[in-house]
């Protein structure tokens, strides 16, 4: 009786495919894991900012967000703030004046109409600037003064880190993780407002250029012209006008 010889190859294709798509399948779960986690990490990036209170109103306009204060006196300065969520010199401007700006809102003493531009994403609606509008005008849709602040200030102050760097659903779990109500997520993360951020901030940038002759942000203006001076020293400039 003869012993029958095996290929030593034989179901070698067969066990090396299952091999491979087992290879695949635990790249798969890695890597939605990864994701679930960098998304987990950037929500909490936002919810674990420390949260400032605020005794600021606020009144959503069809062209801008204007703050002022149930203290406001009747001899208050009133400005226009124009700024764009993708420019750098405009974080640099909201770490150096907000604090002071917030107090002099607070105090009575100031009322700020902020404009919101989107020329540095060159007309393109996917931009940056549009999306992270359109997340801010979710939160100021809610009449929470307190929150718009809050999240007005993380897309300034860590705009280095976020910059193209968020999805809308990004956006809408950082703003859940500041406890926002869940129909504020939902219009941020399915994307309700982005054709309305685009179209305003659009129209901003037209004003801004009829009115002074360029586009460029951050720009202060007081009864239609710029302040006048360091843009750093605009609350000083315009209280004491």
């Amino acid at each position: 009786m003869s012993n029958k010889v095996q290929n030593p190859n034989q179901g070698g294709s067969k066990n090396f495919l299952w091999a491979m798509v087992a290879i695949v399948v635990v790249a798969i779960v890695v890597v939605g894991f990864i994701v679930i986690q960098g998304q987990g990490s950037k929500a909490a990036k936002l919810g674990d900012r420390d949260y400032e209170d605020t005794s600021l109103a606020m009144e959503v306009g069809s062209d801008s967000i204007t703050l002022t204060s149930a203290n406001t006196s009747a001899d208050a300065k009133s400005v226009q703030l124009f700024e764009d969520f993708s420019c750098s010199h405009c974080s640099e401007l909201s770490l150096a004046t907000d604090a002071d700006m917030k107090t002099q809102i607070e105090d009575g003493n100031l009322v700020v109409e902020i404009k919101p531009l989107n020329f540095l994403d060159r007309e393109n609606i996917d931009g940056h600037s549009t999306h992270a509008l359109a997340a801010a005008l979710a939160v100021a849709d809610s009449n929470d003064a307190t929150l718009y602040w809050n999240f007005r200030a993380f897309l300034m102050e860590d705009q280095s880190e976020i910059y193209n760097q968020w999805s809308d659903d990004d956006f809408a779990d950082g703003v859940e993780a500041l406890g926002a109500d869940s129909s504020v997520v939902d219009a941020i993360r399915n994307g309700d407002n982005i054709q309305r951020a685009y179209d305003l901030a659009t129209a901003n940038g037209e004003e801004l250029t009829e009115e002074t002759g360029s586009l460029s942000s951050p720009r202060v203006l007081q009864d239609g012209k710029d302040v006048e001076g360091n843009i750093s020293d605009w609350i000083t400039t315009v209280l004491a006008s």
